[in-house]
């Protein structure tokens, strides 16, 4: 063979191979960094993920975790069930759910919850996107629905390609609702991104909640006003 076809050829199949592994993009993937953190049952703890967020979109009733404060916790691999149906953890990412301790049992409020995380494009390109949710999941990239992983929890889906643009701001969103059933029904979620782009990170924050903190804080701090003026006045 001429070394320069060689030459020519090896190059070819180097970029071929390049192109074949995907870039992680793991600041975005749930439990990103958490792989091999326990849950610890003393003290029902368990690690939250800084750059995703949690919140209720629908449900018949109290969820058994209580309204989502907004936090996405962990579901560690070493709680035992739902792995062994779930896909477990792994260095890449893991699964998050909306409540500590971590529910397990049986849950019959029919709860649709919106898992998000808020990234800027540093540059220019197409990220891949795959993900898992328990139950029926819908995923969407500012605001517009780009697919369902129909086999739920135990496979993943085919990366479903978007495109991104240099210094635009993008939310991801899957939504996931929990099928009622009588025992045993946990609900979670787990996405993964893959591209050739850099990307910084922020979780969306509850600003209907910190809204409604800082109203009850400034109650007690008008009464004290009110009644200092009254004893001016007096």
């Amino acid at each position: 063979m001429n070394p320069k076809n060689f030459t020519a050829l090896a190059a070819l199949a180097i970029a071929a191979a390049t192109a074949a592994h995907a870039t992680p993009i793991t600041s975005l993937d749930t439990g990103a960094g958490l792989y091999g953190v326990n849950y610890s049952v003393n003290d029902n703890a368990v690690a939250t993920d800084l750059n995703w967020s949690v919140s209720l979109l629908s449900s018949t009733g109290t969820p058994p975790g209580g309204i989502p404060t907004g936090t996405a916790y962990l579901v560690p691999n070493n709680i035992g069930f739902p792995f062994g149906y779930w896909v477990n953890n792994d260095a890449t990412s893991s699964w998050i759910t909306y409540s500590s301790p971590i529910q397990l049992g049986g849950d019959t409020t029919d709860d649709t919850f919106q898992y998000q995380v808020t990234f800027t494009a540093d540059n220019s390109g197409t990220a891949d996107v795959s993900w898992l949710g328990d139950n029926d999941n819908w995923l969407y990239v500012n605001g517009t629905l780009i697919g369902s992983n129909t086999a739920q929890f135990w496979t993943w889906n085919t990366p479903v390609a978007f495109s991104v643009t240099a210094g635009t701001t993008y939310t991801v969103a899957l939504d996931v609702y929990n099928e009622s059933q009588g025992s045993g029904n946990p609900t979670g979620a787990r996405v993964e991104f893959t591209g050739p782009i850099n990307v910084s990170t922020g979780s969306v924050p509850d600003t209907t909640s910190t809204l409604m903190e800082l109203v009850i804080a400034a109650i007690p701090v008008a009464i004290l006003l009110r009644r200092s003026r009254k004893t001016r006045t007096a």
